[in-house]
């Protein structure tokens, strides 16, 4: 058994223990055991303000960042308070555990920054010890927060583009198409949507408008009728 001094920056978790364990996929990882420290806010009850007692516990792993070549992982127990006049429950909060995901928001930071430095998502799942779909599901959500508003609605373009590129390409080598614009100039990705039909271009003159069309000094395609 081996001990190492955890880094501060973890609000409210203190670490007493660490083991280095083995993984299904044979790499090492730092196990550290905490506790989780409770504010008196937390004890509360929400609706009345009674101070609520310990219900029950039940035991969260949270993965972390990689120390070296060694991924690591967060083990501490989490309680459940009951309020003894209206019986209501409350689960205490993890402020450090990214939503959505069995990780701590750190290690959510350090993915979205590998992601946006380019890298792939199969080389992310390597380097943070992830699983492929975990990544998956950041990268979109990264995404969404990046170009789109509200995670539904594309954002404009920020730059004006004076020659644009058309063209659109097989999906999963089946009998379905997509077309891509892009900027020629930056090689920037401005449009990508299902389908080859020039329906596909009208959606993308109707994003942008015709005052930004009116930018665009050249359009490059191949002899595809619609486009």
């Amino acid at each position: 058994m081996q001990y190492i001094m955890f880094p501060s920056g973890l609000v409210g978790f203190t670490n007493d223990k660490t083991e280095i364990v083995q993984t299904t996929t044979d790499r090492e990882m730092y196990l550290l055991y905490g506790q989780l420290e409770s504010s008196v806010d937390q004890c509360s009850c929400l609706h009345c303000g009674t101070h609520m007692h310990i219900h029950g516990s039940f035991e969260v792993t949270l993965r972390h960042l990689c120390f070296g070549h060694r991924m690591s992982c967060l083990r501490f127990t989490k309680f459940r308070y009951l309020c003894p006049l209206c019986r209501k429950t409350r689960i205490q909060e993890v402020p450090f555990q990214a939503q959505g995901h069995r990780i701590s928001v750190e290690l959510l930071t350090y993915t979205r920054d590998l992601l946006a430095y380019g890298l792939t998502n199969k080389e992310v799942a390597y380097l943070t010890g992830l699983g492929k779909n975990t990544v998956k599901d950041i990268d979109l959500q990264r995404l969404k927060d990046r170009y789109t508003i509200d995670g539904t609605r594309l954002i404009k373009p920020e730059k004006q583009a004076k020659i644009l590129g058309i063209d659109e390409f097989k999906l999963h080598n089946g009998h379905q198409y997509a077309v891509v614009i892009i900027d020629m100039e930056s090689g920037h990705i401005l449009w990508l949507a299902h389908g080859k039909k020039k329906a596909s271009v009208h959606a993308f003159i109707d994003h942008v408008g015709e005052e930004w069309m009116d930018g665009v000094e050249a359009v490059a395609c191949d002899m595809n009728s619609d486009f």
